[in-house]
């Protein structure tokens, strides 16, 4: 496993409750210690989640490159590249 790796590019949210994120294992455990309680069912922290997976399974930079792109558009969708973090409804 290559959780160590580093991501394409750090991703460090400006507001939101996840930590900024320089390796695979950063982003693991963003996802599973920072996200609220239901988010993981999200379709995007499912697709975020197995993309995270296959990138430290296979050491691949396309791999990596292809799971910290489809991190950074998650937390995006959530607003939390953003300072003042957007008001979304709980059916999102």
């Amino acid at each position: 496993m290559h959780w160590n790796k580093e991501l394409t590019y750090w991703i460090t949210p400006k507001s939101g409750p996840m930590r900024g994120m320089a390796t695979l294992i950063d982003a693991n455990h963003a996802l599973s210690r920072d996200l609220p309680s239901g988010y993981l069912k999200r379709v995007h922290w499912v697709d975020v989640a197995n993309l995270l997976v296959q990138a430290a399974e296979s050491g691949s930079d396309e791999d990596v490159r292809i799971a910290t792109d489809e991190l950074l558009r998650a937390v995006e969708q959530e607003g939390w590249m953003e300072r003042v973090p957007r008001i979304v409804s709980a059916a999102a």
